[in-house]
């Protein structure tokens, strides 16, 4: 007699990978200027995705672009508005949680535990923590009339990809 069974909560059929992806340039991928790459997997050296390498006229125009919607959007909304945005991206998280823990294991080798009971819960309490903060900056004491200050940019390493987006964009 014989069982079957669901896939695991957090293997690979939980994640749609696409075969490629382009680069994320003013609310929609755009193909690149440079060339690509291959992400694999460390644990199994099976190819995740074809992934769109960024050339410096394509940083230009992703800068351009954030300027444009620091400009018009970001830098005249109220603080409880961007703290709005925050909290729905940390519950966002919290809700794609297992799909991130396993991507993040995919990607970077990272054990599933640790992706999926530090690393997610971190991403989404960091957003949590610097949302509570954006409508308290106008008396919480740092300085008249704080504010955002502009584009922020960043090169995401290999070893916390998820952390390392938390930790520059949920404050900025």
């Amino acid at each position: 007699m014989g069982f079957d069974y669901a896939p695991a909560l957090e293997s690979r059929s939980i994640v749609d990978i696409s075969s490629s992806y382009g680069l994320f340039i003013d609310g929609e991928f755009v193909e690149a200027s440079g060339p690509s790459f291959k992400s694999v997997s460390p644990a199994t050296e099976e190819v995740l995705a074809e992934i769109s390498s960024a050339d410096a006229a394509d940083v230009d125009r992703a800068v351009q672009a954030a300027r444009r919607a620091y400009t018009r959007t970001w830098s005249v909304m109220s603080g409880a508005e961007r703290a709005k945005y925050l909290y729905r991206i940390a519950r966002i998280i919290q809700e794609r949680s297992r799909e991130l823990a396993v991507l993040e294991s995919l990607d970077n080798g990272k054990p599933i535990r640790e992706a999926r009971d530090v690393d997610v819960p971190l991403v989404a309490a960091y957003f949590f923590y610097y949302a509570g903060w954006a409508d308290k900056l106008e008396y919480a004491g740092f300085g008249a009339k704080p504010r955002p200050l502009g584009v922020a940019g960043q090169i995401i390493p290999w070893n916390f990809p998820l952390l390392m987006l938390a930790w520059k964009i949920a404050p900025a």
